[in-house]
């Protein structure tokens, strides 16, 4: 839906030369047509000024990297009725929701929802979404994630500035632009902590004689 407005609707892509990650940098990252493994894991980020809520998705991809896309951003008004389609998913493994104005009442309608598993959902503290942007970090510079170019993600991505959390140098991003929202990037960045954090299966090796 995010994109159809960009695309369709008007609302052009300005990205920021001042941006912590550039545009060229991430879309140094596209890939087309992704071999992907079958297990999934949901990012949601409540934004900190309460407005709109993001859901981002990850899943390993068959070279070893981590393929990362945009679900949708929505404002908080309109509820969370819109998310649960995707938890119904049978390859989704976990799903991580930060943000204080919407976390907890999103875990607590899961539950009631029956919807369940290993880590389902967790909700980060502070060190884990420090932890978390250090990874994506990490993994965006080394080449470890890869993505399809979306509009929505890529005017997040190529808006963003470090902020400090803490006071060990851990940090966040937000947005330089009034008019784009970070929480789409946070939901992708948690998203993929999810998945890099996760064991992949290990075929089970089978001996012939």
């Amino acid at each position: 839906v995010i994109d159809f407005n960009i695309q369709r609707l008007g609302l052009w892509l300005r990205y920021s030369q001042k941006s912590e990650i550039s545009e060229a940098e991430w879309m140094a990252l596209k890939v087309d047509a992704p071999k992907l493994a079958k297990d999934r894991f949901i990012g949601i980020k409540y934004g900190i000024d309460g407005v709109n809520a993001a859901m981002s998705i990850a899943a390993r991809t068959a070279d070893g990297k981590i393929f990362v896309e945009a679900i949708d951003c929505v404002p908080v008004r309109s509820g969370n009725a819109w998310m649960f389609d995707y938890f119904h998913n049978p390859n989704l493994r976990a799903v991580v929701i930060d943000g204080a104005s919407g976390q907890k009442l999103l875990e607590k309608q899961m539950k009631e929802a029956g919807i369940h598993g290993i880590n389902m959902p967790t909700l980060p503290k502070v060190d884990e979404v420090i932890t978390a942007s250090s990874m994506f970090e990490q993994g965006l510079f080394a080449g470890e994630i890869c993505h399809a170019g979306q509009p929505s993600l890529t005017q997040s991505v190529a808006n963003c500035e470090k902020r400090l959390i803490g006071t060990r140098g851990g940090f966040g991003y937000k947005s330089i632009n009034d008019n784009v929202e970070v929480a789409i990037m946070e939901s992708m960045i948690l998203a993929h902590w999810m998945c890099k954090s996760s064991k992949a299966k290990r075929r089970k090796q089978t001996v012939s004689y």
